[in-house]
């Protein structure tokens, strides 16, 4: 008889690590890169659960409405749209993100993390 194959494990991003370099970016007054960083978390959470890589030519928006679509069950697009509008809103802006708006993109990110992950997640700075 066969042996049956173990279910491997997903792979998971380490959390914490992640958000110790947004702190550390925060704490060296690179607020900017700390959000365009929250970003890239969320983007290699969605590559490694989903399988689901941002293409060079895609813009932020087109990657979050094409994951939207495609995943129609497993994603939220009331979660989606506000996090991907206040990361575009913060990069091409052209105003430093205060605290209160980095824990604001922090807080929309732990939403996200929970319906992608189903863990929960909380972060201030």
């Amino acid at each position: 008889m066969a042996k049956k194959k173990k279910k491997q494990p997903e792979p998971e991003i380490n959390i914490k690590q992640r958000f110790d370099n947004v702190k550390i970016l925060v704490e060296t007054n690179r607020p900017k890169e700390a959000i365009a960083y929250i970003y890239l978390v969320y983007d290699d959470m969605l590559n490694l659960k989903f399988k689901k890589p941002r293409l060079a030519h895609q813009t932020i928006r087109e990657y979050a409405i094409k994951c939207v679509n495609e995943l129609e069950k497993k994603l939220k697009p009331e979660s989606i749209y506000p996090f991907i509008k206040k990361i575009e809103d913060i990069i091409y802006g052209g105003v430093e993100p205060t605290t209160k708006e980095l824990n604001y993109t922090i807080d929309l990110f732990s939403s996200l993390y929970n319906d992608i992950t189903g863990k929960t997640f909380s972060f201030k700075l």
